[in-house]
């Protein structure tokens, strides 16, 4: 009987460990909730192949989406990183969950998202707006969403 509860708990542990990591494999990236990363994409074509992990960020304040945009700085650079902060934030003083993208490819990029709320096993789809270069793309969501799945990336002119 310990040796089952054993490999229970074990398997839990993995389970919850696993939601707090980043997983990034080729065109895939599993974010989940509070956590901020920057990555350099490899492109074949217009498509992103795989991504290089930059830097990760554990994101443990709410974040408040006015000063997020009234703070931003608009540059022309591009050195190709793209960024995502995926955390708990407020708006007018409302709990939302946000996705927050700022990528300097000099190119519009889109990508396809599905979202994981708390409690269950399961990503269902969501809208995503492409995200032009240098400037603030905000995705937000009232759900207790816990994870998000991004895929299916692509840079256009």
């Amino acid at each position: 009987m310990k040796k089952h509860l054993y490999i229970v708990a074990l398997f839990f542990t993995f389970l919850i460990q696993a939601q707090e990591n980043i997983i990034i494999k080729k065109n895939e990236i599993t974010i989940p909730l509070g956590k901020k990363i920057i990555l350099i994409p490899e492109l074949e074509e217009h498509t992103v192949i795989r991504s290089k992990k930059v830097s990760e960020d554990k994101v443990t304040e709410k974040q408040d989406m006015f000063q997020v945009l009234k703070n931003f700085k608009k540059s022309d650079v591009n050195d190709h990183t793209i960024e995502f902060t995926f955390s708990e934030s407020e708006m007018m003083k409302s709990p939302i969950i946000t996705l927050v993208t700022v990528q300097k490819t000099g190119k519009k990029m889109s990508f396809k998202a599905k979202i994981r709320l708390k409690g269950s096993p399961l990503y269902q789809p969501t809208s995503i707006v492409p995200a032009h270069s240098n400037v603030v793309s905000v995705e937000q969501w009232n759900d207790p969403v816990d994870s998000i799945f991004l895929y299916d990336f692509k840079l256009e002119d």
